[in-house]
């Protein structure tokens, strides 16, 4: 593998709550004029996912706790908010530096619980939470699409992350399907014939993050990226989900 091709799909449209993902992806590669081949990787990012899954919240129906109270006002923050930050968390790490960092109940750290009012409606009160359960998310848009093309393809669902002791954010893989998220050369050997005792490489958010580049994080309209030429084929296929690591293990929680 020496080259990998990586277009985004143009004029995408915006999808609303029940929309047939699947089948608006291969409407869209056909405009396109893209051909799928066996080994294509479809990128996808989560808020297409969340939209068609119906993960918007109203604020103005929201009923918060005495604890999202009191959060949201030592934050200066809608109390309403907090709560559904609380909701989706399993715990807040922490709230320094007005920033609430927490696990969120899928395993990932982020920042508000992964909860996003840009590029929705502009409903003061709309927000849109992360897919409920985006593992099975990302192995049923792969399902339909394999099966209504006969393609052997591959879906990763992005997201966007900021980092430990680094500025600004690049996209990851929140969950994939039928594609090598983790390769581990444990046991291989570098150029000099040292043998590997601890590399692992987390491809499935190279790729997330060499779409990002395409998809964008403003008004860019381009959700969905196809790129060709990825090519493990001799690693086990594994899910970007089942990358987390526990408290335990985390290098960055002390």
């Amino acid at each position: 593998m020496n080259h990998l091709s990586i277009r985004a799909l143009e004029e995408f449209p915006l999808i609303n709550p029940g929309d047939n993902l699947s089948s608006i992806i291969l409407d869209s590669i056909e405009d396109n004029d893209i051909t799928i081949d066996d080994g294509d990787v479809i990128l996808l990012a989560q808020k297409i996912i969340s939209k068609s899954e119906n993960r918007f919240k109203n604020l103005s129906e929201i009923n918060p706790s005495e604890k999202a109270i009191k959060l949201g006002n030592s934050l200066g923050r809608d109390p309403a908010f907090i709560q559904l930050i609380l909701d989706e968390s399993n715990e807040i790490l922490s709230t320094e530096k007005n920033v609430i960092i927490v696990e969120h109940k899928l395993g990932y750290i982020n920042i508000n619980a992964g909860i996003d009012r840009s590029n929705i409606s502009k409903n003061k009160d709309l927000v849109l939470l992360l897919p409920e359960d985006p593992k099975k998310s990302a192995n049923d848009i792969q399902t339909q699409i394999n099966s209504k093309i006969g393609k052997d393809i591959s879906v990763i669902i992005t997201d966007s992350m900021t980092r430990p002791y680094r500025s600004g954010v690049t996209n990851f893989a929140i969950a994939s399907s039928n594609i090598q998220s983790l390769i581990d050369l444990k046991g291989e050997e570098d150029i000099f014939g040292n043998t590997l005792h601890a590399t692992e490489i987390a491809i499935a958010d190279e790729l997330a993050a060499a779409a990002g580049l395409l998809m964008g994080q403003g008004n860019d309209m381009k959700p969905v990226v196809i790129i060709k030429g990825f090519d493990r084929s001799n690693y086990s296929v594994n899910n970007a989900y089942d990358l987390m690591v526990n408290k335990d293990d985390d290098l960055y929680r002390f």
